[in-house]
């Protein structure tokens, strides 16, 4: 078992580091990776589409572009974002027609050189390398001789019987409070959560009955019948192939599923944090664990334009992008709550899609309710002035893609941390579904539970590393929309400017009355809420 575990982590280590050697991706600084025979570009205006066949021609009429595309063989041109299903009005204004992925002919190392002479070209709004990035989180397996695999999902009640990789104690009750939270809200069969990963098993019985299914296609008919611009898509679509196949190649994905969307009460495996909601699966990290930009883009407008209400995006890069920049506008304007991973490398750099404005960003905590910074393989939770809030994110259990029938696979990273999150926004929207995108994201902050972790990095309020503290389901749930309408609203999607200092966040929260309702939300919850917690009614 200890070989297995070894030879497992060691593998989990080089694939989720990027420590591969692939003919379709090259580094350029640091940690960063992009497609080497791709990039974007942004055009002023649209390039046109041939009249005899309907593709964009490499001779696109453009003088500029076309004398570039010449030089460096462009073989092909292809948007980016097709308007299909989405909102007309809403890819007008941020260009989304203009977005272009240009192919070249054979791969080159050059790829920075040619970006750079077509962004000097008079008639390109900007370009830019088609990043990669990855999940951000690992797995590692271990043997428990028990069955009752709830007790394994710490996060969810814990008991102390879950070490913290920080070498101190587990502490008791330091999860996201659900127990309480159930009798309240389970989630509704009507909302979709968007799984944005590297596909799912959903063999398994705790999976059965949740997969988002697209009733308006009829399957394996080759034929795109309701005209969202991909061909029997009826259990979502794989942007890293190209298919209709969303079966996990990697296992990530499928944790991620059983932590947000795990069936309840089954006598099986797992205990999901919602247990009724539909999950569309979007796969668009590789079975190498690795991601383009490009499908990222296109899998968060694919989530919008069919209906999610919830974007997890458990992944991340290390380079900023305009493109899928332009993808998160798409999904925040039409109201979409997209969570994402603070990654995992334990530094306060900015990741993405996490550092965009309007994305709840998420870091872990561990069982002692301290900030990982050491997760079970290593690395540690990332920080900065984006992070929102943080949830559990050590040895977190969950379903094996390889096998339906194994239960002792647990990931560690904020990925999980992440997929805690986007269940718990899952469940506010379930049991409102009239609250705005602001809404849900302020009752999530202003009932995190502050002041849990380190002293040293958990100040009062907002700070870098916990931000407004670790979630709490059943506070959550029992808050009341009028607090957040009768006072001023503390999430206005604007990230801290750097060059504010610590002291003056504290400051600038006490000024909007945010520690104060946390305060009285705590006293509630410590009078209403024993040690021993309720056993959830069946």
């Amino acid at each position: 078992m200890k070989i297995l575990f070894c030879i497992s982590l060691a593998l989990a280590v080089l694939l989720t580091d990027g420590l591969f050697t692939s003919s379709s991706a090259v580094g350029n600084t640091g940690f960063s990776l992009y497609t080497k025979n791709k990039f974007f570009v942004k055009t002023k205006k649209e390039i046109g589409v041939s009249e005899a066949t309907g593709k964009l021609l490499t001779k696109t009429g453009i003088p500029s572009i076309d004398l570039l595309n010449k030089k460096y063989n462009v073989s092909k041109i292809q948007r980016v974002f097709e308007l299909n299903n989405g909102d007309p009005v809403l890819y007008d204004e941020l260009g989304l027609s203009r977005i272009y992925v240009f192919y070249l002919a054979s791969e080159t190392g050059n790829i920075e050189q040619i970006i750079s002479d077509y962004s000097d070209c008079g008639d390109i709004e900007f370009g830019e390398p088609n990043y990669i990035g990855r999940s951000a989180g690992r797995k590692e397996t271990e043997y428990f001789p028990n069955d009752t695999y709830f007790s394994k999902q710490w996060y969810l009640n814990n008991l102390g019987n879950i070490k913290p990789s920080s070498g101190d104690a587990a502490k008791v009750g330091e999860d996201i409070n659900i127990i309480k939270a159930w009798d309240i809200e389970q989630g509704s069969a009507d909302l979709i959560i968007a799984i944005l990963d590297s596909g799912v098993e959903d063999s398994s019985p705790d999976l059965r009955g949740r997969i988002w299914v697209n009733k308006k296609e009829i399957p394996d008919n080759d034929i795109d019948d309701d005209g969202n611009g991909y061909v029997d898509d009826y259990k979502g679509w794989d942007f890293a192939y190209e298919s209709n196949n969303t079966r996990d190649g990697f296992g990530h994905g499928t944790n991620i599923a059983s932590v947000i969307g795990a069936n309840v009460n089954n006598s099986y495996g797992f205990a999901g944090i919602n247990g009724n909601s539909k999950l569309m699966i979007c796969k668009n990290l590789s079975d190498n664990n690795t991601g383009e930009y490009e499908w990222w883009a296109k899998s968060i407008k694919y989530a919008v334009d069919n209906g999610a209400n919830i974007i997890n995006m458990s992944e991340g890069g290390d380079d900023y992008s305009k493109v899928l920049k332009s993808a998160v506008d798409y999904a925040v304007k039409k109201g979409v709550f997209v969570s994402a991973a603070m990654m995992n490398k334990g530094d306060g750099k900015n990741y993405y899609p996490a550092a965009y404005d309007g994305v709840f960003a998420v870091g872990a905590t561990d069982s002692d309710g301290k900030r990982c910074k050491r997760f079970s393989w290593g690395g540690g939770s990332c920080y900065g002035r984006h992070i929102a809030v943080v949830a559990p994110g050590n040895k977190i259990y969950g379903l094996e893609y390889s096998d339906p029938y194994v239960f002792d696979t647990y990931w560690s990273g904020t990925s999980q941390s992440t997929a805690i999150v986007s269940a718990l926004a899952s469940l506010l929207l379930s049991q409102d579904k009239t609250r705005t995108l602001d809404e849900i994201k302020t009752i999530i902050k202003e009932t995190a539970r502050d002041r849990i972790g380190d002293s040293s990095e958990d100040k009062p309020g907002w700070d870098m590393y916990y931000g407004y503290g670790r979630v709490d389901c059943y506070l959550a749930l029992t808050y009341n929309n009028e607090n957040i309408r009768n006072t001023k609203n503390k999430d206005s999607d604007k990230k801290p400017e750097h060059k504010i200092t610590d002291e003056q966040q504290d400051e600038r929260d006490d000024d909007t009355g945010a520690k104060a309702v946390k305060d009285q939300k705590r006293k509630e919850y410590e009078s209403n809420n024993s040690k021993d917690k309720p056993a959830r009614k069946k």
